[in-house]
């Protein structure tokens, strides 16, 4: 049995699981490794700003997600790997050891150089961040 950790839950690994429950791979252990519940999906951002969509119609639930993948979920972050060894460790003091590794963690834009956008503005990476300023 081989095992895929996937670190995070964001678009790519969407893909990848909604890809592996589709068409599963026989010997293969799928781990999703992530803090959040629902990923939210950028792309519809704008229209639950305006009002067009609701918060779930714009989030994934991770945990289906990985069910339907036959993936195991586990709601923490990895916050170290060795290559070497060929091990995640995760906030939770878990040790995952893996054969493949797929890092998709999000990105936050560096404002810090960009003068009075930290006191005026809000950045919209990552999107959980600026939702929760948003809906304040």
């Amino acid at each position: 049995m081989k095992r895929l950790v996937l670190a995070g839950g964001g678009h790519a690994h969407v893909e990848v699981l909604r890809s592996f429950g589709t068409t599963p791979m026989p010997g293969l252990e799928i781990i999703l490794v992530t803090p959040v519940a629902d990923a939210p999906y950028s792309g519809m951002l704008p229209g639950l700003i305006a009002g067009h969509y609701a918060w779930r119609d714009c989030h994934i639930d991770l945990a289906a997600l990985a069910r339907f993948a036959g993936a195991r979920l586990i709601p923490t972050r990895v916050i170290a790997i060795n290559p070497g060894d060929r091990q995640v460790m995760c906030a939770d003091r878990r040790v995952l050891a893996y054969d493949a590794l797929s890092l998709d963690v999000g990105s936050a834009p560096p404002i810090g150089g960009i003068d009075g956008a930290m006191e005026h503005g809000i950045s919209v990476k990552p999107v959980d961040s600026f939702l929760e300023v948003w809906d304040a």
